[in-house]
């Protein structure tokens, strides 16, 4: 991981808002604020703050830990061969970045990773969480949770295998509105307009045109970043 960076606070009490954070990420579940400061004590993770523009970790380094959003918003990027940087994920306040790989045999960071918005990560070691040291609850939970956090990674991966089969952007651009939209229809703007071209696999100009169409036929209505689905059933057509 690259550190040149980042702000560490490897030896302060976590901060109310650091505790809040834990307990509402994926990793805090069933935990209590508290537990935040024990595992920090017990070697399972340690603080970090990264700047806007900031890179936690390039690809191809060994990889012995994973991060979790406490707060901010990372990147998970790829550079093209020709320069172009393409986003491949996008992590939100209280998800996780990099775990998958973490466990693996030899682990290694399988693309860049940057601060989009200035962050507050834990990061969180895997060798220490899966040494051979006497159980102890807090230590069960974490790994509980992280089997957990394994499966909802997958159940993503997979998710985007399935949009990616879809040909042609109006059927992926439909695929991700009804898989995204809540149960009024309204999907949140979780991600920027360049970040879901990314997503997507297409040029931003060729998705906004086609939001635009799909907007003029009434199928969708579009508020800045948001999107409410006014004809799901065909959308649903569509994104088959």
């Amino acid at each position: 991981m690259s550190e040149g960076s980042a702000e560490m606070d490897a030896t302060g009490s976590p901060s109310a808002g650091d505790g809040q954070g834990f307990v509402d990420s994926v990793l805090g579940h069933g935990l209590a604020v508290d537990d935040l400061a024990r595992l920090l004590a017990d070697g399972y993770a340690r603080l970090a703050s990264w700047p806007t523009g900031a890179v936690l970790a390039h690809r191809a380094e060994p990889q012995r830990e994973f991060f979790v959003v406490l707060s901010g918003r990372l990147q998970v990027i790829r550079t093209r061969t020709d320069g172009s940087r393409h986003i491949i994920d996008v992590v939100n306040t209280g998800g996780a970045c990099g775990a998958v790989t973490a466990f693996a045999a030899k682990p290694r960071w399988p693309a860049d990773v940057h601060a989009a918005r200035a962050s507050r990560v834990l990061v969180v070691d895997t060798r220490e969480l899966l040494s051979d040291a006497a159980p102890q609850p807090l230590r069960q939970r974490l790994l509980q949770n992280c089997v957990h956090l394994l499966a909802d990674r997958a159940r993503h991966l997979n998710s985007r295998g399935e949009l990616l089969t879809r040909r042609g952007l109006r059927a992926r651009l439909a695929f991700y509105l009804v898989r995204t939209a809540d149960a009024n229809g309204r999907v949140a703007p979780s991600l920027t307009r360049q970040e879901l071209a990314d997503h997507l696999q297409v040029s931003r100009a060729s998705m906004t045109r086609e939001l635009g169409r799909m907007a003029d036929e009434g199928l969708l209505a579009i508020d800045g970043r948001t999107f409410q689905l006014l004809d799901a059933g065909a959308l649903k057509d569509l994104s088959r």
